[in-house]
């Protein structure tokens, strides 16, 4: 790697920088660390929502941009990207590049599912804070910044009948929307993912700070965009111990860690800041 590019490292949360179980971070604390040592810079790229990745963002110091529900936006920090970014809007002390369409389309396809499907659907809009704080593990607090949505729509359906998800996914495209799956649910969402949003942001640094390495690491199928946008792929196995099948079907050539989730996380980024202390 060339030491005059700048690093990027573009990174999900849940089961990769964030344990699936706990979300707790301390595993991976000594690479973050290292990561505020050099010249990097790491961008949050997760299906979580502005209200939950905002703080996360402060709690772990980075001054950075950052990807929201699954590409549904960008955010960026007002005084280093006013000027680089003029297509964005002000956000408070963010500016936010949307890249999808308004939650409220999305939860008009939904109800045709609702209506087309034969089986039962349950999105987001449908639960109480209460029940998705006990489906994920979440405190009531975290569970209602979850819910504050935007672009994206999570659901769960009651099949997994290949002629169900086929029609389903027919139903979406004819919406002219786009369906990925996560750890837990299915998310709807306009056209955009996190691959869109990763190129965008990838132009917008180039833009800024010149050539720059691109570092993509994820562990689910709704990662694939992000990893097939950039230099170096890495895959970090699930907590069953195994790779997401899937993803290494999309993306043949990632690295995969020997390690699940915030562990595996912090070895990979410690391999490779150790990869470009030896340039």
């Amino acid at each position: 790697m060339a030491r005059d590019r700048l690093l990027v490292i573009y990174t999900d949360l849940d089961g990769t920088l964030l344990d699936a179980e706990t979300y707790a971070y301390e595993a991976a604390r000594s690479a973050l660390e290292a990561i505020r040592r050099h010249r990097v810079l790491l961008v949050l790229c997760s299906s979580k929502t502005r209200a939950e990745m905002a703080p996360l963002v402060s709690t772990l110091g980075l001054r950075a941009p950052f990807i929201v529900e699954n590409g549904g936006a960008i955010y960026l920090p007002c005084e280093e990207f006013a000027a680089w970014v003029p297509e964005a809007e002000p956000c408070g002390a963010w500016m936010r590049l949307v890249l999808s369409v308004p939650r409220a389309r999305l939860q008009e396809c939904l109800a045709e599912l609702k209506r087309s499907l034969p089986v039962p659907i349950v999105s987001w809009s449908d639960l109480a804070p209460e029940a998705i704080a006990e489906e994920c593990g979440l405190s009531l607090e975290e569970a209602q910044r979850a819910m504050q949505r935007e672009f994206d729509e999570p659901f769960r359906v009651a099949s997994d009948d290949p002629e169900v998800l086929s029609r389903m996914a027919a139903i979406v495209a004819e919406y002219g929307l786009r369906l990925t799956r996560g750890g837990r649910y299915f998310h709807l969402m306009g056209a955009s993912d996190k691959g869109r949003a990763v190129r965008a942001l990838t132009e917008i640094l180039r833009r800024r700070f010149g050539a720059i390495f691109a570092v993509g690491i994820g562990d689910s199928e709704n990662d694939a965009p992000m990893l097939a946008e950039v230099d170096l792929p890495i895959l970090v196995r699930r907590p069953s111990g195994e790779p997401d099948p899937a993803v290494l079907q999309l993306i043949p050539h990632a690295r995969v860690t020997s390690a699940v989730g915030p562990i595996g996380w912090n070895e990979a980024v410690l391999d490779l800041l150790a990869g470009e202390a030896r340039g």
